[in-house]
């Protein structure tokens, strides 16, 4: 039961609706809850156990530190009431010693179920790759829904206790819920828990306001997927059918097809998500930004796919650059080695272990763990040149922030993507390299002007409404780029403005969308990490 499906639009989400307006305000949590277990048992069944057990450890993770901490304050607070000397350093000392082996021990409990489901069989192909053996088989394993995104939701909740920028939660069910709320399940987004914690458990009933602007994110979601990512997915599969041989011109229209598919599935189904939530009065994070204005790969990253990038940053990055470690390296750096060797050395220590393991985190295949190396290249690329482009632009009396040097960041900031997007859909390194060298081999026009474009399973007229819904979406971004509000402020308008609006989106699902007999609705990317 995916996000697109009717099973969810007609059965699924009237039905949770129902439940949780007809529930007490104060036990809302609990239909939500009911919910969401639902949707997990109808996708994975009994698999459900494994998030029980990654939710119990969290759970009890995140109260032992808590208590830890918290004794340790007591007995401090009562000798002071005593006027009893004693020695708070070395009391504060021990606590943090012990909540840092819980801590610990919790994550590596969550890690080593995600690792176990999701990467054994990974390894033992590694393995047998490298000692060139068959002794070792592929176990039957099934991986359960969303488990990388609810167990780095675990690991963000438990270092965040032990951070002490949150209190632990006593009750287990509001922590499951947090843990696998249906509509951020499947695709994300990845929340922390000063995220959603009041408006999870606030039981505020739908009203219509809600509904609407529920509805407008889901339609909106509907338009990206129906009308472009639905058709596209029809000529990508082909694209990457291992007996292609598109060249030229129309690998270059390959690479651009895969860019869009991937983007409009999975930030049309985003809004779907954040839709559903808004529904019950929940504010999800936004996790796209309008990428393709980004003028930089790192700037990309911060607009796409926001809660991963911020999950990162948040608990891999900043631990790292700021360890102890890295504190000595940089004033040991800045003395003897110079700024710069210093900035690029601590970037390259810091953006190591965050794109190997993003990498790691898309999946069990080698184009994910390259797509993950190829990041890192290209950041480190950027902070080392950085200082050498803004002297090359300033030679040339160019403004760095201008609209030539803005427009050439963009597009070389596009085929950094568009490499990165075909590396990341291969289905091995060998097919990466040669999609990229068939984009140089002759002849230029791969044959697309005699008609070769028409061979991946799309008519002139699915081009046509692809480009019109494309246009349609650049035009929103441009607007939401200027106004991020733009969704919530939709109801707002004058009646007549505003179901303009709404037939529209309607209308054009319901006509253009991508439907019946020859289209492959494009499957949920990313539900499979």
């Amino acid at each position: 039961m995916a996000y697109n499906t009717n099973t969810y639009f007609v059965l699924f989400l009237p039905a949770a609706m129902i439940l949780y307006q007809l529930t007490p305000k104060k036990y809302r949590f609990m239909s939500l809850l009911a919910a969401s277990i639902a949707f997990f048992m109808i996708i994975s069944r009994q698999l459900i156990y494994w998030a029980l057990i990654t939710t119990a450890i969290t759970y009890f993770g995140g109260i032992c530190i808590e208590d830890i901490f918290g004794k340790a304050k007591l007995q401090i607070s009562d000798a002071k009431a005593k006027g009893i000397e004693i020695d708070k350093k070395g009391i504060k000392k021990a606590a943090e010693k012990k909540a840092s082996h819980v801590v610990k021990l919790a994550i590596v409990g969550v890690v080593a179920i995600l690792a176990g489901l999701k990467y054994t069989n990974f390894t033992i192909e590694i393995i047998n790759s490298v000692f060139k053996s068959s002794d070792l088989h592929a176990l039957k394993i099934l991986v359960p829904i969303g488990i990388s995104f609810y167990s780095m939701q675990a690991i963000g909740y438990l270092l965040d206790v032990y951070w002490k920028r949150i209190e632990a939660e006593r009750n287990i069910l509001k922590l499951l819920l947090f843990m696998i709320f249906f509509p951020t399940l499947m695709e994300g987004p990845i929340c922390r828990w000063t995220d959603v914690n009041e408006q999870l458990f606030e039981g505020k009933p739908i009203t219509g306001d809600s509904f609407v602007q529920g509805f407008i994110r889901i339609v909106w979601g509907l338009f990206k997927r129906m009308l472009i990512a639905d058709r596209l997915n029809t000529a990508v599969n082909i694209f990457y059918k291992p007996t292609n041989s598109y060249n030229g011109l129309m690998m270059f229209i390959a690479m651009l097809a895969t860019t869009i598919q991937l983007y409009m599935e999975f930030s049309g189904t985003i809004d779907i998500v954040i839709g559903s939530a808004r529904i019950f009065n929940i504010k999800l994070p936004e996790n796209f930004r309008q990428p393709f204005f980004a003028k930089s790969a790192a700037e990309f990253w911060r607009r796409w796919h926001i809660s991963l990038g911020t999950w990162f940053k948040n608990y891999i990055f900043y631990p790292v650059s700021t360890s102890h470690i890295m504190k000595k390296w940089n004033k040991f750096g800045r003395k003897h080695a110079g700024k710069y060797v210093t900035t690029v050395v601590t970037s390259a220590i810091a953006l190591f272990p965050v794109w190997m393991l993003n990498g790691l985190w898309h999946g069990p295949k080698v184009p994910y763990i390259m797509y993950g190396v190829y990041y890192f290249v290209i950041l480190l690329l950027e902070v080392m040149l950085e200082p050498a482009g803004e002297k090359f632009w300033n030679s040339l009396r160019f403004d760095i922030n201008g609209k030539f040097v803005s427009a050439f960041r963009m597009v070389r900031t596009w085929v950094i993507i568009l490499v990165g997007e075909v590396l990341f859909r291969a289905e091995t390194l060998g097919q990466f390299a040669t999609m990229m060298k068939n984009m140089f081999r002759g002849p230029w026009d791969g044959g697309f002007f005699a008609g070769r474009i028409l061979e991946v399973g799309l008519d002139i007229g699915d081009f046509a409404v692809v480009l019109l819904g494309m246009f349609v979406v650049f035009a929103v971004d441009v607007r939401l780029e200027k106004n991020p509000e733009m969704f919530e402020n939709i109801p707002k308008l004058p009646t007549a403005r505003r179901w303009v609006i709404y037939y529209a989106l309607i209308m054009s699902i319901v006509i253009f969308g991508a439907y019946g007999v020859g289209y492959q609705p494009a499957d949920l990317i990313y539900a499979g990490f």
